[in-house]
């Protein structure tokens, strides 16, 4: 009986461990996104640099909040490239791009992978947002998941 215990206890051990490793990825997603242009964006497009991946939903009002945020601080990313990656249709993204003003920076591409949920299965997000930074050399260095505190999110984009 105590050794079915003590193997019950190393299994959860176990399984917490591997679950708070978070997805093991450490190259950002292999990810195809059309713009609101129509135009297509992968991954092998971006330029060498920083890279922060958010995946929202227009709808969710966390993402909102953290876009709002995020332009009020453009600041901490201006020298980033910033990818927004959507699951919802292109009826949802062009107006939240335009409601704030996402066009009007160029180091920004929002756009949605449709169904294939590459980006979502990727990184196995469960909540939104999902951030991904990502440092200049292109390795991860940190993910955001859910509502966190935007000013950790803003101290973590700095020290990129």
């Amino acid at each position: 009986m105590s050794r079915k215990l003590i193997m019950l206890f190393l299994l959860l051990t176990g399984s917490q461990f591997c679950f708070s490793q978070g997805t093991g990825q450490t190259k950002i997603a292999p990810f195809q996104i059309r713009l609101t242009s129509g135009h297509m964006y992968t991954a092998s497009q971006l330029a060498p640099g920083p890279v922060v991946l958010v995946y929202f939903s227009p709808d969710c009002d966390h993402c909102q909040d953290f876009t709002k945020d995020l332009v009020k601080n453009y600041s901490v990313v201006a020298n980033k490239q910033v990818v927004m990656v959507t699951f919802q249709p292109m009826e949802m993204v062009k107006p939240f791009v335009t409601q704030y003003g996402l066009a009007s920076y160029p180091n920004f591409k929002v756009g949605t992978e449709g169904t294939t949920l590459t980006v979502q299965k990727y990184y196995q997000i469960r909540s939104f947002p999902y951030i991904a930074i990502y440092d200049k050399t292109g390795k991860l260095v940190r993910t955001f998941e859910g509502e966190q505190p935007h000013a950790e999110i803003f101290k973590a984009l700095k020290q990129i």
